[in-house]
């Protein structure tokens, strides 16, 4: 009776959510690993020159793609100054924030033929001296593109591009950095002759090497990168036709990042319009693009604009693919409701936050996920949502869900990088530190 007593005595909660705006803007603030890069390359021999080469206070660029030359070396290991420098180059970088995209090379003027060693057995030797360094700074360095061979170390015109020797390669930088940081080769084929155990399967695990395409929009085949023939008929290991090649790296890249250059081709200015570059950069799941190269092309993306609807109807379509190059998060809806009953001291609220991918490719980083109550300056509470933002896919709508403490507040969304604490702005209004604020909880008793 006691109980039944209180149980109708017992004071109820009253309370209202007052959702927050959630626009989406046009906004393009710098989020990790992912956007535009330049490049800057560097001749290990030499000691580097920061202030000539690369301003890191004037940019705003969050990726770099660094090319270490290493020509001079081709018939002799990496000396105690090459290697100083190498690390001397990296920790410039990383000092100043900013994801690496990093390629080693013979060759950065397509005369890999001259420049690469006599003997297979030398470059080898120079991916044993490079790994540890390379692992030194899997914190910053993102990707690796290319395995030392080939012209712009593209892994094509040279004498190394055997199957066998490009697996022993592949297969070194693999047992060094354990799955960080992600490697890159340069076509499709590649790297399904390196994963055979792949064949005919629809999911492709949790390997972590990716794709470069510096030749997108090149041609019809992306000069090479694709070919003509079915899949069927090429085989696992063959270069298949593009609409194949396309699907096969719309599904590959869901888990691994691709990047590369833009190259205009003969037909590109007559072929494609904006919506049908959108069209193949979504396929592609482009994370990142070089910000200088191909003018031709990049000029003509300036020159155009945007006309699907949204914030960007009417903005420069080269602003429109830079905001979307990557992930590009927006919370579209917020909902709160009380748990039914609960013990008064433990009464608690269910928040579900519908977010949407609108970018191109994935986060390819984990992530923090928090949702945290403040009054005035003072944080009440702060919970980590049981998520990491891998999954959250391009044009797919992800529910979260999480209970906390009912109490009156306002709510924030707040997304960082796990490895490093980076903040992850979303395409809504955001705080000085970059938090979504997702509205008031008011409560009366």
């Amino acid at each position: 009776m006691k109980k039944l007593l209180f149980k109708f005595l017992k004071p109820r909660i009253s309370w209202r959510f007052y959702k927050g705006a959630l626009i989406e803007t046009a906004d393009i603030s710098g989020n990790p690993a992912k956007g535009w890069y330049q490049i800057y390359p560097f001749f290990v021999e030499e000691e580097p020159d920061f202030n000539a080469i690369y301003p890191c206070e004037e940019s705003t660029d969050t990726l770099v793609l660094v090319i270490l030359n290493i020509g001079a070396y081709k018939e002799k290991l990496l000396d105690v100054q090459a290697m100083q420098n190498i690390r001397s180059i990296l920790s410039y970088f990383k000092r100043y924030a900013v994801d690496i995209i990093l390629r080693v090379t013979y060759d950065h003027e397509g005369k890999a033929l001259e420049r690469e060693p006599f003997f297979f057995k030398q470059v080898v030797a120079h991916m044993e001296q490079l790994t540890p360094v390379i692992k030194e700074f899997s914190d910053v360095v993102f990707v690796v593109q290319g395995m030392l061979i080939g012209n712009w170390g593209e892994m094509h015109t040279s004498r190394f591009i055997a199957p066998d020797k490009i697996k022993l390669l592949w297969g070194m930088m693999q047992t060094e950095f354990q799955g960080r940081p992600y490697l890159a080769v340069r076509k499709p084929s590649t790297w399904r002759m390196l994963h055979p155990e792949c064949c005919g399967k629809e999911e492709f695990g949790t390997d972590t090497t990716g794709l470069f395409d510096d030749a997108i929009f090149g041609s019809e085949t992306h000069l090479g990168t694709f070919g003509v023939e079915s899949g069927e008929n090429a085989g696992w290991d063959g270069i298949w036709n593009r609409e194949e090649e396309l699907a096969f790296e719309e599904k590959l890249c869901k888990t691994v990042p691709q990047g590369g250059e833009v190259v205009c081709g003969d037909t590109y200015l007559t072929d494609f319009t904006p919506e049908t570059t959108v069209e193949v950069l979504k396929k592609m799941h482009i994370t990142y693009l070089n910000k200088d190269y191909d003018e031709r092309i990049l000029n003509q993306w300036k020159q155009w604009t945007w006309n699907g609807d949204g914030p960007w109807k009417g903005e420069s379509f080269f602003d429109y693919v830079g905001g979307h190059l990557g992930y590009r998060y927006v919370v579209r809806d917020v909902s709160i409701k009380l748990e039914k009953d609960p013990p008064e001291a433990k009464a608690e609220f269910i928040v579900s936050i519908s977010v949407e991918n609108i970018g191109f490719a994935n986060c390819y980083n984990r992530l923090v996920v928090l949702l945290e109550g403040q009054v005035e300056d003072e944080v009440l509470f702060s919970v980590r949502l049981d998520c990491n933002g891998k999954d959250w896919e391009p044009n797919k709508i992800c529910v979260l869900t999480e209970r906390i403490p009912a109490r009156a507040c306002e709510l924030y969304l707040n997304v960082r990088r796990k490895k490093d604490g980076k903040r992850i702005y979303f395409a809504n209004q955001y705080d000085d530190d970059g938090r979504i604020p997702l509205g008031r909880i008011r409560i009366e008793e």
